[in-house]
């Protein structure tokens, strides 16, 4: 269960609540993806519009159609919120499906804040 800060916001499991609100994510492992290093990405909230938001629903449900319909809460889906990432740091969604584990968590979970605090 996430902790909680005086505040009374969730924290990141792992994270500070700095660390939770970072829009640069520097990755635990850099990976390579088409001949890119990447070691960090930055996630750009600000740039994104209603229409973003919508083509990564339609992204999501094409990739998984198994899923799609049973899916209620997409803001809380994975898969969803990787697309969503993709799009505010201008980058395939295959480089987030290709970070390790912790990394991918920190990056979805990230933006998990974003889209249902708005932080």
């Amino acid at each position: 269960m996430p902790e909680k800060n005086i505040e009374n916001k969730e924290v990141v499991e792992g994270a500070s609540t700095e660390e939770a609100l970072e829009n640069v994510i520097k990755f635990k492992r850099p990976i390579e993806f088409e001949g890119d290093h990447y070691d960090k990405i930055t996630l750009n909230f600000d740039s994104l519009t209603g229409e973003d938001i919508e083509k990564a629903e339609v992204q999501f449900n094409a990739q998984n159609p198994q899923h799609a319909a049973m899916t209620m809460m997409k803001d809380l889906s994975k898969p969803y919120l990787a697309i969503v990432a993709s799009k505010a740091a201008g980058i395939n969604v295959s480089v987030i499906r290709k970070l390790s584990a912790y990394d991918y968590n920190k990056v979805t979970a990230r933006t998990m804040v974003f889209l249902t605090r708005g932080e």
